[in-house]
This record gives structure tokens, C-alpha cells and sequence, in this order.
């Protein structure tokens, strides 16, 4: 058992807050403890340790970390030393057949699940012998209706009871127990709506007693009664587990000496990928030239740029749909202007696989679904830990049919929407959620999200947040020119249409459409070019125009380079704020 630590910033000091301890872990023991090992220099990096719970609060133990403290390291040290992660034995003992036995927890499932299926069978033959008795019952109700007449005139000539008891049971070909459940009828039951009562109890009983009989003479039905019976227990009583299963973790780890820290990833259509630090990109006005980003070969082109964790999750989809994955720290760090390693001495890529897509994220949990979309239009939405693999192979991540690739991902939250814009910028906008977009596995193909006109498919795909306030659709072309369009201008549609236009588009002047983006002026745009150079500028300097306009100069291109490639990161995200 583990404790629940976060790493907060408290004055400016990296801490470790505890704020749930193992069962019977005292908090006053651990301070102690900590300090001791402290004292006794067996743990290096922390410079206080203070309790700071309260009713109000709750548990909240804070170790205040030394300025050149890595928290994961301390954390692993106290995990290992500490009660912070402590063990809790369970009673494995239990009665078998009247004798004490130590089982394995498949064990204690199997003999519960034995014990609910003799429940069923004893609960069940009481019900049908219940049901069978009150029908035998009814069954001589029925009889005696039938013949009232003469039932009547027998039990007026009868002298005693025992004499109409016996007549009955003649007359009627009743038993004893029929016979005197006759003469205990009420005279109301002889009414006509009473006596449709009777039969329709009758009917009923009958219906319940075939149902019995066949629960006891089938083990698939009395497990599917387990079953339900057990869903409904859980539907009353369960609430969400307040304790977290999760892997092991081991006492340590390479990733446990690497700083978690921004990162900017520069990936290449040659597939040559890098990480630099964050900080080595300035801020530019709109219009600008742009610092180098990459130093690349000939006809190499960046075509993924944006800020990660080293610590992060990277996807890397192709467009021969599959998947590979990998740490954003297991990309070379490099220089600004450097080109990089190739990505096929990271991962095991198939031969002539592109990489289409790459998102980072910071574990499975990041988002409950992934949203892919191929160049035909069809898009597929699948729940995010399905590609949560090791397989150094990569995984499939959807079929794809002949002609068709892989052109764009996206994780989604619940609320979500998506845009699909086309290469003669068409787009259409449809919402994500189960109805419009039902989720499914990862080998399977998809549905159609969009319709092209000829010559026409598509060029990307963006997730719109379900909690942007005011929002804007931003779209670039090869010419340098980039414009925004706010999102409302862009009507909410069903999946499988057209669309709407994004843009007007004149190839001659201003070049075709590269990029389509959705983003919020606090964001900033990323624009690089054929020839690797880099501008960074915010997106509220770029003009405000409808979807069928040209846009505004975004940045200055030199004879024979092309913009390639734009994306957008939030101000605070790169600078570390």
C-alpha cells in the first residue's frame, strides 16, 4: 500500500504533500521517522517536514525538498524506507465443506459462486412448492365454479361438514385439502369479477412455475440470476474504489533522473524527430522571418511541431494504420538548428510507413477516447487505453481499406466536437459523442465523418473543447497567408455531409491550404516552412475575417519556400509559466 503524494510548489519550494497514508499508518511515527533517516543522512534532499492536517484539511504531511532534490527520487527513497508504502496481510481462511482451508482469491470466487448457485436452487425449489400449493389450491376454486350449482345444492343437503367435505371430493374429483378450501370460500368469490381474479391469479402461477422449472433444470440460468442479482447490488450499494490499483512501479528507474520539464518536439515528413528545450524559442510579431528550427536534407520537411513533458507519452501514427509509441525523453536532445535522430532507431516501422499524426499526453488516462480520420473521410473513435501496449512492433490501430491513409488524430473528452477540413477547404463540424460517433476497436475501420467533391479529401482533422468559451477556427496556406474565423460562423452538422467553406482559396496569389487549426486568442501559432525556419507569434495578432476570405500575410517566405507546417501552443505552456 502506497500513500496519495502530489508535488505541489508551496513559496517557491518543491514539496511533497502527503495527503492519504496506508491503513494504521500514524502520521506523528512517519515525521519522526523521516526526520531520523534525514538526521542520520540515509535520506538526502529534504530540508523540513511539517504537519500540516486539520479536520478541516484532512491528512496533509508536507516534506519541503532541497532546491537540487529530484521529488521522484526522494519519493522512491521514502516508498522504500518509510511507512509511505507499507504491506497489509490478508486473512486467506476460510470454511470448505466444514473444514478450515487457505485459498487463492480464484478460489474464494469459485466456492462463493457455488454457494450462490445452492442458494438459488434451495430459494427456488421453496418458491415452486409455494406457487405449486396456492395453484392446487385455485385449481379446486375453478372446479367448484364451474359446477355451483351443484356444489351449493350439496353443501345445503349436506348434514355436517365432514358429509359436504366428502361430497365435494365425489363430485368434483378434488382432494381433502381442495375439498376444504371450497367450503372456506367466501360467497363473494362466486361474483363474476372475483371469479376472473381466481383464473387470472391461476394463469399467472402456472406461467411462475414453468419459469421455476426451468431455472432449476438449467445452470446457465441460475448463473445469469448471479449475475443480475449481483448488478443490482452493485448498482445500490457500490460508490468508486477509493484505493487505486496500479502496477508496480519498482524502487527506481532511468526516467526517475530525467527533470520534468517542457520540451519542444520537431518531427520530420523524413521521420527524423528531436527534442529542445522550450525556452530557446522567441516570441515574434506576426509578419516576421523566424529563427531556425531544424537543420534538414534536401526535400525533408518539418511536419510535427508542438511543446511536450519529457516525462510524456508520444503516439506515433502512420498512415498505413499503425502505432508506436514512446517516451518524449527518449527523443536526442537537441540543438535548435539540429535535424535529429531518425525515428527508425527508436521504433520497429514497417517499410515505406509515413508518420501521419503524433500526440503526447501525459498517460492513458488523459482522455477516455482517440479520434482518428483517413483521407477518404472516414474517422473512427476508440477508447485511448486500448493502445496502451508495450509491443515495440507498434499496434493496429485501424483497418484500412485499399488507397486509403491515415491522416490525422485527435483525443477527445466527453462534449467534444470535431472539425474536418478538406484540401479545397471544405469543412464540417459534428459532435463526438456516442450517438453521432460510437466507439469501437482498434482493428476495425471506421465511419464516413465527411463527403468530398471530386479531386477533393481530407486534409485534417481538429478537436473542438467542449470548454472553450470563444474559440476560433484558424487556417493557413502554402503562401505564407493565414487568417481566423470565429467558431460560430462554422454551424454544428450531422456526420457524413459536405460541409461548408472554410476559406476562399486562390492557388495562383496566395497559395492552397496547408493547415487548419482550432485555438483561442490567449494561444500561440507555430508556423514553419520548407526550409526549416521557425515563427512563433500569438494568435491575437493575426485578423479576425469571415470563412469565405483570403486572410493576411502570416509570415514573410523567401523565392522557392513554402509554408509547411502550423500548430499552436498556449503562451504559458511554453514559457514554463
Amino acid at each position: 500500500m502506497r500513500a496519495v503524494v502530489q508535488v505541489e510548489e508551496i513559496n517557491k519550494r518543491t514539496c511533497l504533500v502527503v495527503s492519504e497514508l496506508p491503513y494504521q499508518v500514524n502520521p506523528d511515527n512517519l515525521a519522526l521517522k523521516i526526520a531520523e533517516l534525514v538526521k542520520d543522512g540515509k535520506i538526502k534532499g529534504i530540508a523540513d517536514v511539517r504537519d500540516e492536517g486539520n479536520e478541516r484539511l484532512g491528512q496533509r504531511l508536507v516534506i519541503v525538498l532541497q532546491s537540487s532534490a529530484i521529488p521522484k527520487v526522494i519519493l522512491n527513497n521514502l516508498y522504500k524506507q518509510t511507512q509511505l508504502q507499507d504491506t497489509f496481510g490478508a486473512n486467506m481462511l476460510a470454511l470448505v465443506d466444514g473444514v478450515p482451508r487457505t485459498l487463492r482469491l480464484d478460489e474464494f470466487i469459485k466456492f462463493y459462486i457455488e454457494h450462490q448457485v445452492e442458494v438459488i436452487i434451495r430459494r427456488t425449489k421453496y418458491r415452486l412448492a409455494e406457487k405449486e400449493k396456492r395453484a392446487h389450491i385455485l385449481q379446486g376454486y375453478l372446479k367448484a365454479l364451474d359446477a355451483l350449482d351443484a356444489v351449493i345444492a350439496l353443501i345445503r343437503a349436506s348434514t355436517t361438514p365432514e358429509e359436504a367435505r366428502t361430497g365435494l371430493m365425489k363430485l368434483l374429483d378434488v382432494d381433502e385439502v381442495q375439498a376444504n378450501a371450497i367450503l372456506d370460500m367466501q360467497l363473494r368469490r362466486i361474483a363474476a369479477l372475483e371469479r376472473q381474479k381466481i383464473n387470472d391469479e391461476f394463469n399467472g402461477l402456472m406461467s411462475d412455475i414453468v419459469e421455476l422449472n426451468e431455472i432449476l433444470a438449467s445452470e446457465a440460468k441460475q448463473r445469469q440470476i448471479i449475475i443480475s442479482e449481483l448488478t443490482e447490488l452493485t448498482a445500490k450499494y457500490s460508490d468508486e474504489r477509493r484505493t487505486q490499483i496500479v502496477a508496480s512501479e519498482g524502487d527506481f528507474s532511468a526516467e526517475d533522473l530525467i527533470p520534468d520539464q517542457d520540451a519542444v518536439v520537431t518531427i520530420t515528413r523524413g521521420g527524423y524527430a528531436k527534442r529542445t528545450n522550450a525556452d530557446l524559442y522567441k516570441s515574434q510579431r506576426r509578419g516576421g522571418r523566424g529563427v531556425k528550427g531544424a537543420a534538414l536534407k534536401q526535400d525533408d520537411v518539418v511536419d510535427h511541431f508542438f511543446v511536450a513533458s519529457t516525462h510524456d507519452w508520444l503516439l506515433f501514427f502512420t498512415n498505413q494504420g499503425r502505432v508506436y509509441r514512446a517516451k518524449v525523453h527518449e527523443l536526442p536532445d537537441a540543438g535548435r538548428d539540429a535535424r535529429g535522430q531518425h525515428v527508425a532507431n527508436l521504433m520497429a516501422f514497417k517499410p515505406d510507413e509515413l508518420i501521419a499524426q503524433v500526440l503526447s499526453f501525459k498517460d492513458y488516462t488523459a482522455s477516455p477516447y482517440l479520434v482518428l480520420a483517413t483521407k477518404t473521410g472516414l474517422v473512427k473513435k476508440t477508447p485511448l487505453t486500448e493502445y496502451d501496449s508495450p509491443r515495440t512492433g507498434g499496434l493496429i490501430a485501424i483497418s484500412l481499406k485499399p488507397g486509403d491513409e491515415v491522416v490525422s488524430a485527435a483525443l477527445i473528452n466527453k462534449g467534444d466536437e470535431l472539425l474536418l477540413v478538406s484540401k479545397k477547404a471544405m469543412s464540417l463540424r459534428f459532435a463526438a459523442d456516442d450517438e453521432s460517433l460510437r466507439p469501437m476497436g482498434r482493428s476495425t475501420s471506421g465511419v464516413i465523418g465527411m463527403k468530398f467533391r471530386a479531386n477533393d479529401e481530407l486534409l485534417t482533422m481538429a478537436r473542438i473543447d467542449s470548454q472553450t468559451a470563444t474559440a476560433f477556427v484558424f487556417t493557413a496556406t502554402d503562401g505564407g497567408y493565414g487568417k481566423k474565423t470565429p467558431l460560430d460562423e462554422y454551424r454544428l452538422q450531422g456526420r457524413g455531409g459536405i460541409g461548408i467553406k472554410a476559406a476562399k482559396i486562390d492557388e495562383n496569389s496566395r497559395g492552397s491550404l496547408v493547415s487548419a487549426l482550432v485555438l483561442a486568442d490567449t494561444d500561440e501559432i507555430l508556423a514553419i516552412t520548407s526550409a526549416g525556419t521557425v515563427m512563433r507569434t500569438p494568435a491575437a495578432e493575426v485578423r479576425q475575417t469571415g470563412r469565405d476570405s483570403m486572410g493576411v500575410r502570416l509570415v514573410n517566405l523567401d523565392e522557392g519556400v513554402a509554408l509547411v507546417s502550423v500548430t499552436q501552443n498556449q503562451e504559458d505552456e511554453i514559457s514554463g509559466k
